[in-house]
């Protein structure tokens, strides 16, 4: 069962938690969280402290320097940066899909939004397939390249050697579930010891060549969306899911991922590279989530039980928001009422991209 979207908005689900995708797709652990997982979407605070206060409106984002952005993997989020990008900031923007992607069809939980040539210009691609790399734009033309999907450190070698290496800025998605948790509830950072897995060493592999890896607790969309945080609960809670009311939950709203993407990709070197950075959201407990979605008497009941699961963890922003972020910017909260999204969406700039299309649990 998928709960709680994942982390890191991808197109396929994959099969496990480590396993590992070419193109525009990720790993479970990243973009199809399970309710097992809830934990792992952790992120204490929003700036502030209060789930209910006006977040810091994504109408806005950063000049990037140097030239075009090529982003690996225009899945669910992948596809709504690039759109974001070219839009907002008129920015050049390449973006890749798998060869077959034409074919695939993406039900509405990965489904990727329009983008329309040009700006955008798409290239098929397969990170296992180096045929297929000669069609992507000369790297040395390049000012950043976003990688949104996992891969093993045996994957990324021969394409970082060959390619990556030579363009100028490097950001790569990871996940929440590298971290390692003792204490069902414990505060982790950057600094926090991570679990001995692929994806934490395709993150050191990465890490050591200057790139700089994003680490995402599970997204969301707005309310009305399929990734909406009541969808993701009523998918879960129809599957029968054990209704643990003391875990930590975080979860990150799609803007803010973007938001975070595009301030590390200006922001200067020393801040950024060879850095990880946790992108978090607004922590809660499950408990608060099911009285936010209506289910009062489950959350009564669900409040009362302890927390014994190593998944719930809350995962400190406190590096991304003091080294990269605006000073005004705050998360979008999770259990935002009605009337704060309205208001959240009625500041954002005119050109700005609006709320992100449905898309579904699955």
């Amino acid at each position: 069962v998928r709960m709680m979207c994942g982390a890191c908005g991808g197109e396929s689900p994959g099969g496990g938690a480590e396993r590992h995708h070419s193109g525009s797709a990720e790993e479970d652990d990243c973009l199809g969280a399970s309710i097992r997982e809830l934990g792992e979407l952790a992120q204490p605070l929003v700036r502030g402290g209060d789930l209910g206060a006006a977040p810091f409106a994504p109408g806005s984002l950063p000049e990037l320097p140097g030239g075009p952005v090529l982003i690996l993997g225009a899945g669910w989020v992948g596809s709504r940066l690039a759109a974001r990008l070219s839009q907002e900031r008129c920015a050049r923007v390449a973006v890749t899909n798998r060869p077959d992607w034409r074919s695939r069809q993406k039900e509405a939980y990965f489904a990727p939004v329009p983008l329309n040539p040009p700006p955008v210009s798409r290239h098929a691609f397969d990170i296992d397939a180096p045929e297929t790399w000669d069609a992507l734009p000369e790297p040395e033309t390049l000012g950043a390249a976003v990688l949104t999907f996992a891969a093993t450190a045996d994957q990324l070698r021969p394409f970082w050697e060959r390619y990556l290496r030579k363009v100028p800025r490097t950001v790569a998605y990871s996940s929440t579930a590298v971290y390692r948790v003792d204490v069902p509830g414990q505060e982790v950072d950057e600094t926090t010891p991570l679990r001995p897995t692929a994806r934490a060493a395709a993150d050191a592999f990465m890490l050591q060549r200057g790139a700089t890896v994003l680490t995402i607790s599970g997204i969301f969309g707005e309310a009305q969306d399929a990734r909406g945080v009541c969808t993701c609960f009523a998918a879960y809670a129809s599957a029968g899911g054990a209704l643990n009311g003391q875990k930590s939950v975080n979860m990150v709203h799609v803007d803010d991922i973007i938001a975070a993407t595009a301030h590390a990709l200006a922001a200067e070197d020393a801040l950024v590279a060879g850095a990880r950075l946790n992108v978090g959201g607004g922590v809660f407990k499950l408990h608060e989530l099911m009285s936010h979605c209506k289910y009062p008497q489950a959350a009564e009941a669900a409040h009362a039980r302890d927390d014994t699961d190593l998944s719930s963890k809350a995962v400190l922003s406190t590096r991304l928001l003091q080294t990269v972020m605006p000073r005004d910017f705050s998360f979008v909260p999770p259990l935002e009422s009605a009337a704060a999204a309205a208001a959240r969406r009625a500041a954002l700039a005119p050109d700005a991209v609006g709320p992100s299309p449905a898309a579904s649990p699955a």
